[in-house]
């Protein structure tokens, strides 16, 4: 469906510029070890227009992939367009190979331009964390609603990546926002199956209405990880959050 087809021609656009980003990466160093990058970007450092193309490009590519704003278009269509299943997969595996990817790479071989990127990876946060939250609140697709949240989230997790001055505190924040988000994400979207279990579409608002009375354990654990991807303690979300805002503030970085 058309889903479907925006969701492969972005992803493969996607990967495109993401390749000619390494591509420009390894003509400007000569060499694919993170190390070995580093070391020849500590020499070079961003004055060069070739170091900054190639920065450009890996950023515009992982952001497609984390569905960084404004690089999100295809979320809430490829979440609204599949089946249930497959969106909760698609809105958790990818997210945390995507920042599996930042953290290696940013951390490691673009380390040394740590001041540039990280400037650029705070500057999207903030946009993503607020468009997220914000159109989220127009939904009335559970489902549109939930892919939103996940943008939202990917602003948060963003914003830790952004604080690598923290240095061990901004990964761990990374990575433990990316557990957190994965399980209540998988939750949130499984109790979605008791309202749609033929698992082909999200259920509006309106038919949440007296889902406590039909499936009352199924409302009672929506709303614990509704309650948690919102970051409400004592919940997982809360913890997560307090994880990547702390070394956001390490970072010197209050005002995102």
């Amino acid at each position: 469906n058309e889903a479907a087809l925006k969701y492969f021609l972005l992803g493969a656009f996607s990967s495109a510029l993401l390749l000619y980003g390494f591509v420009w990466l390894f003509g400007i160093t000569g060499t694919t070890d993170f190390a070995d990058i580093a070391v020849a970007l500590r020499r070079t450092g961003i004055a060069s227009g070739p170091v900054i193309i190639a920065l450009a490009l890996i950023t515009v590519g992982l952001g497609f992939k984390a569905a960084v704003v404004p690089f999100h278009q295809w979320t809430p269509d490829a979440y609204d367009g599949a089946p249930t299943p497959a969106t909760a997969f698609m809105s958790v595996a990818p997210k945390a190979a995507a920042f599996a990817a930042i953290i290696q790479i940013y951390f490691g071989a673009l380390q040394p331009l740590g001041a540039d990127w990280s400037a650029s990876l705070a500057l999207l946060a903030a946009v993503t964390m607020s468009v997220g939250n914000i159109v989220a609140l127009a939904q009335r697709n559970v489902k549109r609603m939930l892919a939103y949240s996940s943008i939202a989230h990917t602003g948060y997790i963003l914003a830790a990546a952004a604080a690598f001055r923290a240095g061990d505190g901004a990964v761990a924040g990374v990575l433990f926002y990316v557990m957190a988000y994965g399980v209540m994400n998988l939750g949130a979207f499984a109790s979605l199956l008791l309202l749609d279990t033929d698992g082909t579409r999200g259920a509006t608002l309106v038919e949440l209405s007296g889902f406590a009375k039909r499936q009352p354990l199924g409302a009672l654990v929506f709303a614990v990880f509704l309650i948690s991807l919102t970051g409400i303690p004592p919940t997982v979300g809360f913890f997560a959050k307090v994880f990547v805002l702390q070394p956001v503030l390490d970072a010197g970085m209050p005002w995102l």
